[in-house]
This record gives C-alpha cells, sequence and structure tokens, in this order.
C-alpha cells in the first residue's frame, strides 16, 4: 500500500504517500455504495460518479482524501486515482473536488486548500470558469467528459491528454 490515514492540516483526515510515488501511478480506486442523489446528504461523504449516480462512503482511505486546486493527483478516466506528478513520502494526496462534482444547485464551500492557484471555493464543474475547465479536463469523471466535451475523442486521463500548464 502507497498510502496511509493520518491528521491532515488542511481537514480533519487525510490520505498522504507512505512511500514516494511516482507519477502516473495508480493510488487507490474509489468504491462504495451506488446511491441515487435522493438517498444522500451534504453531510454524508460521496463521490458524484454520474448525473443522478453516487458512490457512498466506503469507510476506507479514499474517504479522506482531501481537496487541492492544484493537486498532486486525479482521476484516470475512471474512479482510480492516479499521481499527477511525483509525489513525496509523507506528502498529503489530494484531488480537485471539482472534477467530480457538477450539481446545478451545489453552493461550494470555501477552500483551505492555500496554493498559488487556489480559486477560493470549491464549485461544481458547471461554475468554474472555461479556462478552469479546460486545464481539468484531462483529470474529469468520464460522466463530465460526454456532458461537456461530446466532441473529444480523447480518454479522459490519457497520457497523451494531459496537459498541467
Amino acid at each position: 500500500m502507497s498510502y496511509f490515514v493520518n491528521s491532515s492540516p488542511q481537514h480533519g483526515k487525510g490520505v498522504f504517500a507512505s512511500r514516494p510515488i511516482a507519477a502516473g501511478e495508480v493510488i487507490l480506486a474509489f468504491s462504495g455504495p451506488l446511491l441515487q442523489r435522493i438517498q444522500i446528504s451534504q453531510d454524508d461523504y460521496h463521490l458524484q460518479i454520474g448525473e443522478d449516480l453516487y458512490i457512498g462512503a466506503s469507510g476506507a482511505a479514499d474517504d479522506y482524501v482531501n481537496h487541492s486546486c492544484d493537486p498532486n493527483a486525479g482521476f484516470n478516466g475512471g474512479l482510480q486515482l492516479v499521481a499527477r506528478r511525483a509525489i513525496a513520502s509523507g506528502e498529503e494526496i489530494t484531488w480537485d473536488y471539482s472534477t467530480a462534482i457538477d450539481e446545478d444547485d451545489f453552493p461550494g464551500f470555501p477552500c483551505s486548500c492555500g496554493t498559488f492557484h487556489c480559486r477560493g471555493m470549491v464549485r461544481s464543474f458547471r461554475h468554474l470558469s472555461a479556462e478552469d475547465q479546460i486545464r481539468l479536463k484531462p483529470w474529469l469523471l468520464p460522466y463530465l467528459v460526454k456532458k461537456y466535451f461530446p466532441e473529444s475523442n480523447q480518454i479522459a486521463g490519457s497520457t497523451n491528454a494531459r496537459s498541467d500548464t
């Protein structure tokens, strides 16, 4: 296992690298019960994976991976989290929550990632700037690629599609 759960200076608990993780390496897979929106509470852990489809809490490390506007990990075209760049041992593993959320009425919440590229708020993908949407495209969950980039013939997260600049 390449990670462990520990206290996070960003938010409660977080997931940290237990050893160096190479760029492109699979870190973990998200799992949990499949739920519809009516079954979820904003207070419970959940991951949106479709228009009205969510994964609920698994009770495992995937429940504790925190957000960053400049994350070191992202989705690889499915529910696996991969390293976007090399991650040092002891470094907190983060992903951008806006690469999964697409609820029109999602109020968002203040971001505390503290990175240079911090957007200040975690929002639904649909409410991000066009520039941010394009930048995040390679790391989106498949349902968002189909919805917002239907002309795309590239698989989200494929090595040829990535551009972190």
